[in-house]
């Protein structure tokens, strides 16, 4: 038997057919997890080093693994928005004082994923805004 003229991945795509038919007929598809919900399909870059990275955040992602500078930023976001509903000096006060100590420690970093660094808070600035918007306008 000669094997040179046989279409080696045809064949075994043809296997591989049979083998999904028969297990779909036996029902081991059945009860999958996720079974009738879309799937979620990312386009696999073509570059070795960006399928390797590709791969390392899709595991990382897939196992709940946040890195530190991306914690941190989503933390100064959301201290930003309480901040901007901060009722007294003292709660401003207490979140610029979080937001920099995050601020430094995602600047802090040796490599960091982003191009840019973060900018400190002004206590004095934060205090103005929020004194603006807690003062009622005097009448005209």
């Amino acid at each position: 038997m000669v094997l040179k003229h046989i279409d080696v991945e045809s064949a075994l795509r043809l296997v591989a057919e049979r083998r999904i038919e028969e297990a779909m007929r036996e029902g081991k598809f059945d009860h999958l997890p996720g079974m009738g919900q879309p799937i979620e399909l990312e386009p696999l870059p073509a570059d070795e080093n960006a399928r390797l990275m590709w791969w390392t955040l899709k595991i990382l992602r897939h196992n709940g693994v946040i890195p530190d500078e991306v914690r941190w930023r989503k933390t100064i976001d959301v201290l930003r928005e309480h901040l901007d509903r901060a009722r007294t000096e003292a709660g401003v006060r207490s979140g610029v004082a979080q937001i920099n100590v995050l601020v430094q420690k995602v600047n802090a970093m040796a490599a960091t994923a982003f191009t840019h660094t973060l900018v400190p808070l002004c206590e004095a600035e934060e205090l103005d805004r929020f004194r603006s918007r807690t003062t009622p306008a005097s009448p005209a």
